[in-house]
C-alpha cells in the first residue's frame, strides 16, 4: 500500500488549476491542503520555526506553487521568504524558489536570456525617467516602437505600448522598456499573434497559438489559443529556456520578430494552463501531478 503524502498547493484563489491538481494528486494517494502564503509565518517559537496551519507538529512533504500573491514589496518579499525557509527545510517545491525568483523579475529573466545567449528582444530597464526618455528618442530616431511593462506583471496587465515613443508615467517606480517587436500574422486574418510552450522535466507537453485582434495577446486578454505543432528551433528554445531557470514547469512565450525569427519574450515559472488544456487531449494537470510526485520521492529516496 503506498504511503499517503500530504502536500500543499499554494494559491491565494484556488481556481481551476487548484482544483484540477488536486483531482490528480487524489489520484496519487497524495492528501491535498489548500493554502495561501498570507497565512503562513516565521514562528521561533514553533519547533521547525514556521507556522503553516495544519502543519504545527509536522511540515507537508511537497508544496506546489501556483500563485503567489499580490501585495506590497514587503509582503511579496515576506512570502518568498516562507519558499526559502521550506526550502531549507528541504521541502520539494514544484517550482523551486530561486527559479520563482528568477522568473518573476522580468529584468532578471531578461538578463539571464539575453547572456546565455538565447535571443530575445531589445530591453532596458531603468529607474530614471531621464534615460528612459533618452532609451526613446533613440528608439524614435530608429523608426522603432517602444512597451512598457512592469516589472513584476502578469496576464498583459498594466502593459502599455509607446506607440509615440512618449513616456506619461512609470510602473512602480521602474522603466522596464522592450522593443516592440511586429508580431502581426501575415494571414488574412492579420491579427496579432505569439507562442506559448508548456515544458515540463525537460520536455514540451503542449503548445498554442495565441491569436488576438487586440496588440496583447495574453488569454486572459481575449486571446484564442490555437494548438501548434512547434518547429524544432521552438521546442529547442523553449527546452533551453526552462532549463536555464532549472524549472520544473514552465510557460515559454515565444514570438517572431519581423523577419520571422524567433525571439524568447517570457519564462513564466508559475503558469496557467486553461488556454492550453482546450487544444490538447492530453491531461495537463496529470502530468505535472506525476512530475511533482516524482521530485517528492525523489528526495526522499
Amino acid at each position: 500500500m503506498k504511503k499517503i503524502k500530504n502536500v500543499i498547493i499554494f494559491s491565494n484563489n484556488h481556481d481551476w488549476h487548484s482544483k484540477q491538481l488536486k483531482k490528480e494528486l487524489q489520484k496519487l494517494s497524495c492528501k491535498v491542503f489548500y493554502r495561501s502564503l498570507e497565512d503562513c509565518y516565521i514562528n521561533t517559537s514553533l519547533k521547525k520555526k514556521i507556522y503553516i496551519p495544519g502543519f504545527e507538529q509536522t511540515l507537508p512533504d511537497g508544496c506546489f506553487v501556483r500563485i503567489i500573491g499580490k501585495g506590497s514589496f514587503e509582503q511579496i518579499t515576506r512570502r518568498l521568504t516562507i519558499l526559502h525557509v521550506l526550502k531549507a527545510l528541504k521541502i520539494p517545491l514544484f517550482n523551486d524558489i530561486d527559479c520563482i525568483e528568477k522568473t518573476t523579475d522580468k529584468s532578471m529573466t531578461t538578463f539571464l536570456l539575453s547572456y546565455f545567449g538565447l535571443k530575445t528582444p531589445l530591453t532596458w530597464v531603468p529607474e530614471k525617467k531621464r534615460i528612459a526618455k533618452e532609451i526613446l528618442q533613440k528608439q524614435s530616431k530608429k523608426k522603432l516602437i517602444s512597451i512598457l511593462k512592469p516589472l513584476f506583471g502578469s496576464q498583459g496587465k498594466r502593459i502599455k505600448i509607446l506607440k509615440n515613443n512618449k513616456l506619461n508615467e512609470s510602473l512602480d517606480n521602474v522603466y522596464y522598456l522592450q522593443n516592440f517587436e511586429n508580431n502581426k500574422s501575415r494571414t488574412s486574418e492579420k491579427n496579432w499573434e505569439d507562442y506559448r510552450i508548456l515544458v515540463c522535466h525537460q520536455k514540451v507537453i503542449a503548445s498554442i497559438k495565441r491569436t488576438n485582434k487586440k496588440e496583447l495577446t495574453n488569454i486572459s486578454q481575449g486571446a484564442r489559443p490555437i494548438k501548434i505543432n512547434p518547429n524544432k528551433e521552438m521546442v529547442k528554445i523553449a527546452i533551453k529556456a526552462s532549463s536555464l531557470v532549472k524549472a520544473d514547469y514552465a510557460g515559454v512565450d515565444i514570438i517572431k520578430d519581423k523577419n520571422e525569427k524567433l525571439k524568447i519574450l517570457e519564462i513564466n515559472s508559475i503558469p496557467a494552463w486553461k488556454g492550453l488544456q482546450k487544444t490538447t487531449k492530453k491531461n495537463i494537470a496529470a502530468i505535472l501531478a506525476k512530475a511533482f510526485l516524482k521530485k517528492i520521492n525523489k528526495k526522499k529516496s
